[in-house]
């Protein structure tokens, strides 16, 4: 062992600069990425440079985390931003680096500012600026007023914001940091352009002044090839000109912001289309006016729809580094078994015997993740199935029922309205219940949902189950009828039998004709307690019931909702039954011990 040992300290010593190496060289691109204003591939960068960095490397590490948080932040995902900056806060406390702190605390604040907890964020940003100070920490402080300076332009503390810029300037002239002089020369002119905002008429002084401050900070900036400032610049001018009504030069310089930014900047790109909206009207174009404010909406949906979209990737993520992680595992213990032959022939009984117990420990060991691999593989096909298939339907609805109001609102009546109206609503309905069972799928998965069995009466939970779909039931002109034993007490989990009726009930409700029947029944006959939904649909051949029943992985059509009644079920010892008659209806339901 002390051989193996020592071998794979080799190994360390042979890797450790190449992997150094590495993680330079993703902090480096992530840098570049970033001043191009290319968030997302900065994003990636990091993410990559955090996972070759170690307990040792808590500077590194601290770095990394700071920097990400910045780059999260302004795409607008503040939880992980936030995350980040506290991480690295507890880093930096832990092993007493007091300039990791200050500018930890300043993390923490520019989150808060981009969330608008202006308070807050001036208290974080305060106790980083206290510290900085105390330490007479120069390049801390330069950053941290340059950050108090922002905030208070946004709350028009003009006099204040002035001050921290101008020691802010101070500091990075002599640090010669050409990022923080671009960055308060912007800020000069913010002050002016915030002087003349309140004027009638503006004053031509500080009109001129802040024009030539934005005139010398994109001179800087174009000479260091940062389209980062250059945005901000941009932003900047696109105010000068709107206090100076002059529009015409402020809609050039929102399309260059436009232009330069990237799909993903949600931010700017509202910023400048919720500005287009203004300008246009200005101009008197009612017709930019009307598209820009459409863009603007359609912007904020995308956002949302991008943080979706994050979130599943970062599934998918996840589920590569388990991958990699198992392969890893793998892979050390191959290395583990060649070690161990290799003793064998020097070694004496005694630790053959050793080995033999050591190997048989390796050869469980791997079994138990390849379980684990495959059980992970089969979660994720099925995940994606599910949001690639089930959840486009109902979005693919809502947005042909808003497509045809906006296209033809002005030609249709009030009971045409009402109809798209409706299948909005329904669309809404369907896309609820699926993101509600692929909860329960997920928590179920995922170990959360554990089986508790108790004893209660499934007369009343029918009944309660039941009276939750007849109102959506009724708009459909259906009624439910419901038979049940006077009380029929059983032993289950009671969250897990709701769960089921639930999805039987809907199911009945969702495929059952118009001005038809769903009946529900609730029998115990002495050691069985039997519940039965009856619909009045469409049915099924019985290729269509042996699917449901067995529920192979990889089947369409089968649906996520009674998956999950046959996967609780099989945890209260119970199954699906199934009888259809195809054009008549389905009659579907499950036992349980009383």
């Amino acid at each position: 062992m002390r051989t193996f040992s020592c071998f794979l300290t080799v190994l360390l010593l042979l890797f450790a600069p190449r992997a150094a190496a590495q993680l330079a060289d993703h902090y480096a691109q992530a840098n570049r990425y970033y001043l191009d204003a290319k968030n997302d591939s900065a994003l990636v960068c990091l993410s990559a440079a955090l996972k070759q960095t170690d307990s040792i490397q808590y500077e590194r590490k601290t770095e990394i985390l700071l920097f990400r948080s910045r780059v999260l932040s302004t795409l607008t995902f503040f939880e992980p931003a936030m995350e980040d900056a506290l991480q690295a806060y507890d880093i930096s406390k832990r092993n007493k680096n007091e300039k990791f702190i200050s500018l930890s605390l300043l993390s923490v604040g520019k989150v808060h500012y981009l969330m608008y907890n202006d308070s807050i964020a001036e208290g974080y940003m305060l106790r980083a600026k206290e510290l900085a100070e105390k330490k007479r920490f120069r390049q801390e402080l330069m950053i941290i007023d340059n950050a108090l300076a922002q905030l208070y332009s946004v709350l028009e503390r003009n006099e204040e914001c002035l001050a921290l810029a101008k020691h802010s300037l101070e500091l990075a002239k002599q640090l010669e940091d050409t990022f923080y002089i671009v960055q308060n020369l912007t800020l000069f002119a913010a002050y002016y352009i915030n002087l003349n905002r309140w004027t009638n008429p503006i004053i031509p002084e500080y009109q001129f002044k802040a024009k030539q401050y934005l005139d010398e900070a994109e001179q800087i900036a174009s000479d260091q090839h940062t389209p980062l400032l250059i945005l901000s610049i941009y932003a900047n001018f696109v105010r000068y000109y709107r206090v100076e009504k002059n529009y015409r030069e402020a809609l050039q310089y929102v399309n260059r912001v436009i232009g330069m930014c990237e799909p993903t900047n949600y931010a700017m790109l509202i910023q400048m289309y919720d500005y287009l909206v203004g300008i246009y009207a200005h101009l008197g174009n009612e017709n930019m006016t009307i598209n820009s404010h459409q863009k603007f909406h359609q912007l904020m949906r995308q956002q949302s729809d991008y943080k979706l979209h994050q979130s599943l990737q970062e599934m998918r993520v996840k589920h590569d580094v388990q991958e990699k992680e198992l392969e890893i595992a793998r892979q050390q213990v191959e290395i583990k078994q060649t070690r161990f032959y290799q003793w064998l022939l020097v070694l004496s009984t005694l630790f053959a015997l050793l080995l033999s117990g050591m190997f048989y420990y390796v050869s469980r060991l791997r079994r138990k993740r390849n379980k684990e691999l495959y059980r992970i593989n089969a979660s994720k096909d099925k995940l994606f199935s599910i949001v690639s298939h089930d959840l486009k339907s109902p979005v693919a609805a809502q947005k042909m029922a808003t497509e045809m109001m906006l296209e033809n609102f002005e030609e249709m009546d009030k009971p045409q309205l009402l109809e798209h109206i409706r299948s909005f609503h329904q669309a809404t309905e369907t896309q609820h219940e699926l993101l509600r069972n692929l909860l329960d799928w997920a928590r179920m998965q995922t170990g959360q949902i554990k089986y508790r069995p108790t004893r209660f009466s499934l007369t009343e939970l029918a009944k309660e189950v039941a009276d939750i779909y007849r109102l959506p039931a009724q708009n459909k002109g259906i009624s439910i009828r419901l038979e049940a034993a006077a009380d029929c007490v059983t032993l289950a989990d009671r969250s897990m039998i709701h769960t089921v009726l639930r999805n039987l009930i809907n199911n009945a409700v969702k495929f059952s004709h118009r001005e038809s029947q769903v009946a529900v029944s609730v029998t115990c006959d002495g050691e069985l307690a039997r519940v039965m939904v009856k619909d009045s649909g469409v049915g099924m051949p019985a290729a269509g019931e042996e699917k449901i029943l067995v529920g192979t992985a990889g089947e369409k059509g089968s649906g996520l909702g009674l998956t999950i009644c046959r996967e609780m079920l099989e945890r209260n010892n119970s199954r699906l039954e199934i009888r259809s008659t195809e054009g008549v209806g389905t009659e579907i339901g499950f036992g349980l011990g009383v």
